[in-house]
């Protein structure tokens, strides 16, 4: 809500306690169907359901999820201003790490870089960017058409690192708050 990118805000949950606090937090509440509430239900599937329950289909969807707690207004705001230039757009951060990838054999292989050839990292002219899950926008028209959070060209917006980590299991949370319990107070 403080951020002040967005006009409206909706909380699509079929949780009666969550739907409390987002209410009484100032957000709109989308029940969600029990279907779209299980581990393999998509993220788009609600989302196109929430469209359809409000009868929006113009303007602009800003998707944020709760799995990514160190998002910032800023990082709004920089995510607004690179969605002028792109169809979606999604927050990123940066990516120096050598990825790789089992092969059928089992061994693996690299995916970014050739391990004969290993460059330092300091001397990578790789640009590489990894998902943070924080935020995506979109057009709303263009995601009902597309059905999916990326289409047309793809804009990005970089977060710092430190305030990238998604929680997707216990050790994350620890993470999460050992972080929070060490970055500067906000004002």
């Amino acid at each position: 809500m403080e951020s002040g990118v967005a006009d409206s805000i909706f909380v699509s949950t079929e949780d009666p306690e969550i739907a409390t606090h987002a209410v009484s937090s100032g957000a709109e509440h989308v029940p969600r169907p029990e279907i779209l509430a299980t581990d393999e239900a998509s993220s788009e599937s609600a989302l196109l359901y929430s469209l359809d329950a409000l009868g929006v289909t113009d303007g602009l969807l800003l998707f944020v999820q709760t799995t990514t707690p160190l998002l910032q207004p800023e990082d709004l705001h920089r995510l607004l201003e690179a969605k002028e230039d792109f169809d979606s757009c999604l927050t990123v951060t940066e990516s120096h790490g050598f990825i790789w990838r089992e092969t059928a054999d089992g061994s693996l292989t690299g995916v970014n870089h050739d391990p004969l050839m290993r460059k330092r990292r300091q001397e990578s002219t790789n640009h590489e960017f990894l998902e943070n899950g924080a935020a995506y926008l979109v057009s709303v028209n263009g995601f009902i058409q597309a059905r999916h959070r990326f289409f047309g060209r793809i804009g990005y917006s970089i977060m710092p690192r430190i305030r990238s980590l998604e929680i997707d299991s216990p050790e994350d949370l620890v993470l999460v708050n050992h972080v929070l319990a060490t970055l500067p107070a906000r004002s």
